[in-house]
C-alpha cells in the first residue's frame, strides 16, 4: 500500500514528538497504516550534526582519510578504517575514542568487517586480512595471505560460516576461520573477473553481487560458495558482456550461456546494465545490499568522467520462467519469427539457445577431442586456487567427455581477449600522458586497473530504440585461424566470433566511442541464411533485464575517491557523501519502505532529498554508516573527521 495519500497532518499527528501518538500508545490503541512512516519521516528529517572527533584533538597522530566505517552487530562499537595504517574505535553514544591500533596494517586500511559481537576483520592495501579481537587488540589474531593487489571488501556468509574477501587483482576468495592449518586457514579462489570493484553478500548469504569497472553489476542467485569455484570456472562477465553489446556471437562467452538459465537451482547468474538516461556508467565503485536483501545501492561515474550518480537495482530472483527462455526442439526448421516489440519494464525475457563451440571454433592447429585423447592427459584443465589445506579435486580421466575440454580452451582465448584489451588500454593512457590530457582524475585508473574496453551502456541505448531486442544469428564456420601473435590472435579470435566479414560490422574500442552506428544489424553470411541451419545452428543473445527502480544525480567533487554510501538499519533511508558534507535520500517524501513504494513505480523514479548537512567536514566526506540499533548516522573524510549526526527536534521540524 502506497502512502501518497496521507497528508502533512496525518504525518505531525504521528510523529515520534507528537503528545497524541503517546496519547493512543498509553491507551492501546494500535498504531493505524502509515503511523511508522510518519515517525520515521520525523526522526530521519531531524538528523542533524551534534557531535565530531578530530585527530587534531588530543594531539594524537593523523590518521588520515576515513575510508570505512563499521559498527559492531548490537551498535555499541564504532570501528574506522583509516588511511594512514591505523583503526580507531570508538563508543558511538559518548562520541569519544576509547582504543587506536596505530600499525594495524602496512599500508591504508580499506574496510572493517564485524563477524559478531567480539571478532572482526580489516583488509588493506597491503593484499592482507588480519583478523581482530575486542577484547585484545594489542595483536591481531591471525593474518591472512592470497590476493595479489589491493584487498578492498569484506563479507561474511552467516550461512557458510566463511569469510568472502575482494579485491582490485579481480579475484574473490573464501577463509574458514574455523580451521587452522601450519601455513594459513583454509581458503580457496571461488572467482575472477577484470576490473571488479565490490563484492556484497545479501544478509541470507542467498545472493552474491558483485560491481565492475565496466559499468555492470553481476547477480549470483542462490549462491553455494562450496560449488561456485566450479559452475563458473573459466566464466568471464566483460566477455559475455562484450557479446551482447557487439551483438556478435562469441563461442567462448556465448558456451557460459546456461549460466543464465533460470531453471538453474545454484548459482545462477544475472547481469543488470541499466542505468537512467544520461548516466553512460563507466565505474560502479560503490555498493551496498538492503538490510532486508531486496536490491542494491550503487554509485558510478559516467563515461565522460563528468557526472556521478547513485542507483537502486531490484536483486529479488525471478520465479517465472518465460516459454522464449527455452531450448527449440522442434525438428524441422522453423519461419523466420518477426522482431517482438519491447514488453514492459522488468519482465523482458530474451530467448536463448546454449550454444555448441567445439563444433564451431577451434583455433588453428588444434585437433578435436576425439583425435587427441592423450592431450587432455598431458596437459588437465586448471584447477581454481586453493588453500594449502583445501582438498583438491580429483584429476579428470582420460575417457572424459569433450566437454571437459572446453574450459582450459576458453581460459586460454579470455586471457588473448583480455590481454589485447589491456595493451590498447596502455597505449590510450600513453597518448594522453604525452598529450597532457591526463589530469587529477588519473586517480581513477588506479582503481580501475584496466579498462575493460566495453562501449558504454548510454552509447548503444540509442542504437537499441531502432533494433529489436533479441537477434537471432547464423552458424559460426569452423574454419581455423592463421596462427599469430597474442595481438594478431585476438583480432584472429574476433574474426572468427563475428558471423560475417563485411566492414560495416565491428566490435566496440576499447575507448568506447566508435559503436556499429544506429540502426545497423550485423549481416549475415553470403551463402547461408538462417532458415536454412538447422535448430541446433541458431543462436540467441540474450538481453539483460531492466532492474532499475530509483536514481539520483550526485555531486562529482573529488574525482577517484571511493564514496561509500549506506542504507539506515530500516532500508528507509539512504545516506550519501555529498561534497564536504551528506545528504540523505529518501523513496518518497514520507519515508516510505521500498515495499510500500515500488507498487506506484511505473519506470526509474528519482529519489527525494529529505535532508542536508553541507560543509561540516574541512575536505570530501568519503565514508558513511547509519546505527544498527539507533537512529544515529556518522560520516568520515579525508582529514581524519568522524561526524555524528541525532535526531534533534527544534521548533521548525513541522
Amino acid at each position: 500500500m502506497g502512502t501518497n495519500g496521507f497528508d502533512s497532518s496525518f504525518m505531525a499527528k504521528y510523529s515520534a514528538y507528537s503528545p497524541y501518538r503517546l496519547i493512543q500508545r498509553e491507551t492501546g490503541f494500535d498504531d493505524p497504516v502509515g503511523a511508522g512512516d510518519a515517525m520515521a519521516r520525523s526522526l530521519y528529517r531531524a538528523m542533524k550534526p551534534l557531535a565530531s572527533w578530530d585527530c587534531e584533538i588530543g594531539n594524537t597522530p593523523p590518521i588520515g582519510g576515513v575510508f570505512n566505517l563499521e559498527f559492531s552487530p548490537e551498535g555499541s562499537l564504532l570501528v574506522a578504517a583509516c588511511e594512514k595504517k591505523s583503526i580507531q574505535i570508538f563508543d558511538p553514544l559518548t562520541h569519544k575514542r576509547i582504543h587506536s591500533v596505530t600499525d594495524a596494517h602496512s599500508d591504508c586500511v580499506n574496510c572493517v568487517k564485524f563477524l559478531d559481537g567480539r571478532m572482526f576483520a580489516t583488509c588493506s592495501d597491503d593484499t592482507t586480512i588480519a583478523l581482530w579481537d575486542v577484547r585484545n587488540l594489542k595483536k591481531k589474531i591471525r593474518s591472512l595471505l592470497g590476493h595479489s593487489n589491493w584487498v578492498k571488501n569484506i563479507e561474511f556468509s552467516v550461512k557458510d560460516k566463511l569469510l568472502v574477501t575482494s579485491g582490485l587483482d579481480g579475484s574473490i576468495y573464501t577463509w574458514d576461520i574455523n580451521s587452522y592449518t601450519e601455513f594459513n586457514l583454509v581458503y580457496q579462489r571461488v572467482f575472477h573477473a577484470s576490473g571488479l570493484m565490490r563484492c556484497r553478500l545479501s544478509p541470507d548469504a542467498r545472493q552474491m553481487v558483485m560491481c565492475t569497472t565496466g559499468g555492470l553489476l553481476v547477480i549470483i542467485h542462490d549462491l553455494n560458495l562450496s560449488t561456485l569455484a566450479k559452475d563458473l570456472h573459466g566464466f568471464k562477465p566483460n566477455l559475455y558482456r562484450l557479446m551482447q553489446m557487439s551483438e556478435q556471437v562469441i563461442p567462448i562467452a556465448a558456451m557460459y550461456d546456461h549460466l543464465f538459465d533460470l531453471k538453474r537451482t545454484e548459482n545462477r547468474v544475472e547481469f543488470v546494465s541499466d542505468f537512467p538516461d544520461g548516466n553512460d556508467a563507466e565505474v560502479v565503485s560503490a555498493l551496498q545490499i538492503h538490510p532486508q536483501g531486496w536490491c542494491a545501492l550503487s554509485r558510478n561515474i559516467s563515461h565522460d568522467d563528468r557526472s556521478e550518480w547513485s542507483c537502486i537495482h531490484d536483486i529479488q530472483p525471478s520465479e517465472t520462467v518465460s516459454e522464449k527462455s527455452c531450448r527449440d526442439t522442434s525438428s524441422p526448421p522453423p519461419p523466420r519469427v518477426p522482431a517482438p516489440r519491447r514488453p514492459a519494464r522488468r519482465t523482458r525475457s530474451t530467448p536463448y539457445r546454449r550454444p555448441r563451440p567445439m563444433a564451431m571454433y577451434r583455433p588453428a592447429g588444434e585437433q578435436s577431442p576425439s583425435e587427441s585423447p592423450s592431450r587432455s592427459r598431458e596437459e588437465p584443465e586448471p584447477e581454481p586456487e586453493a588453500g594449502p589445506s583445501a582438498p583438491r579435486p580429483d584429476a579428470p580421466r582420460a575417457d572424459a567427455p569433450p566437454a571437459r575440454l572446453v574450459p582450459g580452451l576458453s581460459s586460454i582465448q579470455n586471457d588473448v581477449w583480455e590481454a589485447s584489451i589491456t595493451i590498447k588500454q596502455q597505449r590510450m593512457l600513453q597518448e594522453m600522458y604525452s598529450r597532457g590530457q591526463v589530469g587529477r582524475n588519473f586517480n581513477m585508473q588506479r582503481i580501475m586497473g584496466i579498462n575493460t574496453g566495453i562501449t558504454p551502456p548510454g552509447v548503444l541505448r540509442a542504437r537499441h530504440l531502432h533494433t529489436a531486442p533479441t537477434r537471432l544469428f547464423p552458424r559460426v564456420h569452423t574454419s581455423p585461424a592463421p596462427s599469430s601473435s597474442a595481438p594478431d590472435a585476438a583480432a584472429s579470435s574476433s574474426s572468427s566470433a563475428s558471423s560475417s566479414s563485411s566492414s560495416d560490422s565491428t566490435l566496440p574500442s576499447t575507448s568506447g566511442q566508435t559503436p556499429r552506428s544506429s540502426g545497423q544489424t550485423p549481416r549475415r553470411e553470403s551463402t547461408s541464411s538462417c532458415d536454412d541451419d538447422p535448430p541446433e545452428a541458431r543462436h540467441y543473445i540474450r538481453q539483460n533485464r531492466d532492474r532499475l527502480l530509483y536514481y539520483i544525480e550526485e555531486t562529482n567533487l573529488g574525482k577517484g575517491f571511493i564514496k561509500e554510501l549506506c542504507f539506515s538499519a530500516d532500508g528507509r533511508l539512504v545516506c550519501s557523501p555529498f561534497g564536504r558534507g551528506m545528504r540523505l535520500l529518501a523513496l518518497n517524501d514520507n519515508c516510505a519502505e521500498l515495499s510500500h513504494c515500488v507498487q506506484e513505480l511505473n519506470g526509474p523514479t528519482q529519489m527525494v532529498d529529505v535532508g542536508k548537512s553541507l560543509f561540516i567536514h574541512q575536505d570530501l566526506v568519503v565514508s558513511s554508516k547509519f546505527s544498527p540499533r539507533h537512529h544515529l548516522l556518522v560520516t568520515g573524510c579525508l582529514e581524519g573527521k568522524v561526524v555524528w549526526y541525532d535526531p534533534y527536534s527544534g521548533p521548525s521540524v513541522y
